[in-house]
């Protein structure tokens, strides 16, 4: 189970479905991504609690639509667990919330929004009808219709719906692709924004139900379990935006601009000043004899022997490295230090070097960059993907390249490549640090801009030394 999901599904107490059988997870450890669970009937299922936030990062394009405007643009989405409830199977009642302190998903991808304008909510409040709970079902619904224009799955899609956004210091539904960098769902959804609200508005009308079923309003996946949801004020909510503006000056007469094909760039916020920096920290890597082929699999790291070993320490500013016969040299060095950087050196580094040493490379106080990506994204990026969109560099090798200098006796071009890489990773772990994201190109050919926090891993690191 990838990232954000391990933990909105397997999460201490929540009851866990594989081939038509029920598992209680028993607990979900974030440092080593391992989930204990136990075979268990239990008369009742779990549904997490969530919150979300957005933040607008750029508007690529505005567009006229009724009497209001949609936007389309970058956004910045934090979504958190707070914590789960126990539904009964039967009767749907819910007979326990508990609350969770998880890490919170941040990620940033594209999406629309539409502002809802302040007569709108004045309107809906005066015939006695829940506002919040109008555009909250608004957001349902327009998450329902989408899927039917762009071909997707509904789980694709995120929406948040505001009854007061600062930025736009009024109400707003948001809708976003639910992959970081998008992936061009909610383009094709505000390309179409007109045909979307009419679609939309038609499925909540023709809805038989008296006040939001699955068919129209509820979803499946809301995170506060289709509360507050009120029907007939998302019906007129619907019929009110789709009024046309009557002046020229109303939020209604902005004019439709094209989108840029990357709304991505390379913008850098600027630096953090009060970001901890250790004061004796290193950055290290390891190039080996033998391939995981060779040694029978990944898992067995620990035979793949060192043929040169890089490490740049901040006190000495200067890098250093270490052939087979120095590594334990190399080992002291690292338990001297008060950080220790790398990119995978949890999974990989320290396995290999684990046939050196008794010691407990597990003990070091380890910044594994590749692992703070995986936790974010959900999934594994190279340290070339990243450093050729936030560093503008890329390596000068590769790992294959490297075992076979080592068959040749070319030491000397192993360890200058392990620098360059060592060279590489020091600079993105800066400019993560400062700057608090990464870049780098997704599949659907758009540069992501990857939110870190290397500073609260800094920290958190330095609290339990």
């Amino acid at each position: 189970i990838d990232g954000f999901r391990a933990l909105k599904e397997c999460h201490a107490g929540a009851v866990y479905l594989h081939r038509a059988n029920s598992y209680l997870i028993d607990s979900l450890d974030t440092a080593t991504h391992e989930i204990l669970a136990g075979k268990a009937k239990v008369p009742y299922y779990t549904r997490v609690m969530t919150s979300k936030q957005t933040k607008i990062m750029n508007i690529a394009a505005t567009s006229r639509c009724g009497c209001t405007r949609v936007h389309f643009g970058r956004l910045r989405v934090t979504e958190t667990i707070t914590g789960y409830q126990k539904i009964l199977i039967g009767s749907q009642k819910v007979i326990a919330k508990i609350p969770l302190d998880l890490p919170p998903h941040i990620f940033e991808t594209e999406g629309l929004w539409l502002e809802i304008p302040e007569w709108i909510r004045q309107k809906s409040e005066h015939r006695l009808e829940h506002f919040m709970g109008g555009i909250h079902a608004l957001e349902h619904a327009i998450i329902g219709v989408l899927p039917l224009l762009v071909l997707c799955d509904r789980n694709d899609i995120g929406g948040i719906s505001q009854p007061w956004h600062d930025q736009l210091e009024g109400a707003a539904v948001f809708i976003y692709d639910g992959h970081a960098g998008g992936v061009g769902l909610t383009r094709k959804g505000f390309a179409d924004i007109n045909q979307l609200l009419e679609e939309t508005l038609q499925v909540v009308k023709e809805c038989t139900c008296s006040s939001g079923c699955p068919s129209c309003v509820h979803s499946p996946k809301c995170g506060s379990g289709n509360r507050p949801i009120d029907k007939s004020s998302c019906l007129h909510i619907l019929e009110w935006l789709r009024k046309p503006a009557k002046t020229k000056g109303s939020p209604g007469s902005a004019t439709h601009r094209k989108i840029p094909n990357n709304i991505f760039t390379k913008t850098l916020a600027a630096p953090d000043p009060k970001t901890p920096l250790p004061e004796n920290y290193g950055v290290f890597d390891v190039e080996t004899q033998l391939s995981a082929q060779e040694v029978g699999g990944w898992h067995r790291a620990d035979k793949m022997r060192i043929s040169v070993a890089v490490l740049y320490t901040s006190r000495d500013d200067a890098f250093e490295s270490f052939t087979e016969d120095r590594i334990h040299q190399l080992i002291d060095r690292l338990f001297e230090l008060n950080i220790v950087v790398g990119f995978n050196n949890k999974r990989f580094d320290n396995k290999v070097l684990s046939a050196y040493t008794r010691r407990r490379l597990s003990t070091l106080p380890s910044l594994d960059i590749l692992e703070e990506i995986a936790n974010q994204l959900g999934y594994r990026l190279s340290l070339d993907r990243l450093a050729e969109h936030t560093l503008g560099v890329k390596k000068s090798a590769d790992g294959l390249q490297a075992l076979k200098w080592f068959k040749q006796g070319k030491i000397e071009k192993i360890a200058r490549y392990c620098t360059k890489d060592v060279q590489i990773t020091h600079d993105i772990f800066l400019h993560g640090l400062h700057n608090r994201h990464l870049l780098f190109r997704n599949k659907a050919g758009r540069i992501v801009r990857l939110p870190v926090n290397f500073g609260k891993t800094i920290t958190d690191l330095l609290h339990q030394a």
